[in-house]
């Protein structure tokens, strides 16, 4: 915007000086060919040249460097097309024409020699106002450009800190968690050795009692007693094993499983449940990646390995593939089955992962394409 506000400033003065120099034809001609060559050149030239040597840099560039140099040659041979000196200038400033700057300053001379020094001061003062706002408007596109650039660099950091920030909340959060279920698991130890063992030995204690006196009152109101112990006893191993299943962290306790793959195997997890997984469905989870993950150390030729765990809004899914991206033909656990002792043992573990699967009502499927890939869906 600012070079088509400069340009408009510099065609309306230097026409206006023209006009007391050319009248008639002349003068309309001058006044089609400068709007003609600001225009062409304002679409030619688009960037800002950041030092000041004389090379256009693409197609557009060459046209208008050879543009201004052919109407600095009419201006020099062509007396009135002066008029379009301060317009070469301006443009020959930006684009680093020296050649054509150069041109425009014969054909400043040459009017002089034509029009007398008044009307040509006219013309050098409009030139000097040309090269001072084309100046000033590359300065001001360059620092507009730096500003745009540390502004867009200010606001890539600030994403990169959010995100870093919220690396450390989350990491925070499951320090805190994991805080939390190791309390809890303390606790429910606390409670079932110290507590639960206590009411054990009561309960016993009271049975001997009993025993001893079958006698009424005595008798009834010692089995009241134990009752209560009993009850007491019921609602302490409830409550245990509350605490205990809240503790089991799914997440944690595969990552803990993986650990033994990643030295020899490649491997890809990915787990995205939520926290409300039933007790049921995280012991038949962990169970069946434990089982296919001894299966694989033991027996899995393959390189790679992929474990992923998600919750959809019907199910949990779970999937256990070894494979190796090499290979097109399967060399999986069932490759090796020529030894016995081998297929017994993939046999048992497959039916205890089939027993688990079937415990919280799920489907499996077992493939051997490209490895061996273990497909799991439990309903919630």
């Amino acid at each position: 915007m600012n070079r088509i506000i400069d340009k408009i400033i510099i065609l309306a003065i230097s026409l206006y000086a023209v006009s007391s120099m050319l009248g008639g034809t002349a003068f309309m001609i001058c006044i089609y060919a400068a709007i003609i060559f600001s225009a062409l050149n304002y679409y030619l030239i688009r960037g800002e040249k950041s030092d000041n040597s004389m090379k256009p840099e693409s197609g557009g560039e060459w046209c208008a460097f050879f543009l201004e140099i052919i109407v600095a040659v009419i201006a020099v041979f062509y007396a009135p097309a002066v008029s379009l000196v301060p317009i070469v200038i301006y443009d020959s400033t930006r684009s680093r024409n020296y050649i054509a700057g150069v041109l425009s300053v014969i054909a400043v001379i040459n009017s002089f020699l034509e029009y007398g020094l008044y009307r040509t001061l006219f013309i050098i003062l409009i030139s000097v106002l040309a090269i001072i706002l084309s100046i000033k408007s590359e300065r001001l596109s360059i620092l507009s450009k730096d500003y745009r650039r540390i502004r867009d660099d200010s606001a890539e950091k600030n994403t990169r800190l959010q995100s870093q920030n919220m690396e450390l909340i989350n990491a925070r959060d499951t320090e805190i968690y994991n805080a939390q279920l190791s309390e809890r698991n303390r606790i429910a130890r606390e409670i079932h050795d110290n507590v639960g063992h206590t009411l054990s030995r009561a309960i016993l204690q009271m049975g001997a009692l009993l025993a001893i006196h079958k006698e009424e009152p005595v008798h009834g109101q010692l089995e009241e007693v134990r009752q209560t112990l009993d009850s007491a006893m019921n609602n302490i191993r409830s409550s245990v094993h509350d605490l205990h299943d809240d503790s089991i962290d799914v997440k944690a306790s595969i990552g803990q499983m993986t650990e033994l793959l990643k030295a020899d195997y490649n491997l890809s997890l990915d787990i995205d449940i939520g926290d409300n997984m039933p007790r049921p469905v995280k012991y038949a989870v962990i169970g069946i990646t434990k089982e296919a993950i001894s299966n694989i150390t033991k027996h899995s030729k393959n390189k790679n390995v992929i474990i992923s765990l998600n919750e959809h809004p019907s199910m949990y899914q779970l999937v256990i593939h070894d494979y190796d991206s090499a290979k097109d033909a399967s060399e999986s656990l069932l490759e090796e089955s020529s030894g016995e002792s081998f297929t017994d043992e993939v046999g048992m573990g497959l039916e205890n992962i089939r027993s688990r699967v079937e415990s919280v009502k799920g489907t499996l499927t077992i493939s051997t394409d490209n490895g061996f890939r273990i497909f799991v869906s439990i309903p919630k």
